[in-house]
């Protein structure tokens, strides 16, 4: 086990390829988990198929919906990109809901301001939505939100509008998940697209 940030940000994510469906890094942690589906585009970036998260053994989003991939991924790796230290800094004192709460008002508004001291509609706030964002089809009717703690995120999250739930992982753990995967997802549609001009 590494017990310094440099060497959890260094460590790559494992991934696992069967066929046309990839996951990348633990299922028992967090994963990102796509499926490339049949249909042949004429550019790779437009390579249709599934895509979910996996949270601590538990699924995250509509595994069977299908859209291109590319649109979920490069909304995951905008939320992998962003400066989330003020959002976290304002949010670090808010149980699990209320954080999901406060990031969903600020992004998306609402006839009630959260219970939340200071709280102001605020694009600070809104860089920690990690869905639905722009997910597409992938995650309807989910909502997630990510929070740098210093040497953990915070990962919060829940469908509809049932349980909240909240994981904890090292610091980097998602941002190395979407870019390993971003990148796997990449090299398996070009080399799908080549595989098939080839045989025309």
């Amino acid at each position: 086990m590494h017990n310094s940030a440099d060497d959890r940000q260094t460590e790559l994510p494992q991934v696992d390829r069967q066929g046309l469906t990839c996951t990348i890094g633990n299922r028992q942690r967090f994963a990102v988990e796509f499926e490339i589906h049949n249909e042949v585009p004429k550019v790779w970036n437009e390579t249709w198929g599934s895509l979910w998260l996996w949270v601590e053994g538990h699924l995250v989003g509509r595994r069977h919906e299908t859209e291109m991939i590319s649109i979920g991924l490069d909304s995951l790796r905008e939320t992998a990109n962003e400066n989330l230290e003020a959002a976290s800094r304002i949010l670090a004192t808010y149980d699990a809901k209320r954080a999901l709460q406060a990031v969903m008002w600020s992004r998306y508004g609402g006839t009630e301001i959260p219970a939340t001291e200071g709280l102001t509609t605020d694009e600070l706030l809104s860089a920690a939505e990690v869905l639905p964002r722009t997910t597409g089809p992938f995650f309807d009717g989910w909502e997630a939100v990510l929070l740098d703690e210093g040497e953990e995120e915070r990962f919060i999250y829940r469908e509809g509008e049932g349980q909240v739930y909240e994981s904890k992982w090292p610091s980097g753990t998602f941002k190395g998940v979407i870019g390993v995967a971003k990148g796997e997802f990449e090299r398996l549609a070009r080399a799908k697209l080549n595989d098939t001009n080839s045989i025309s």
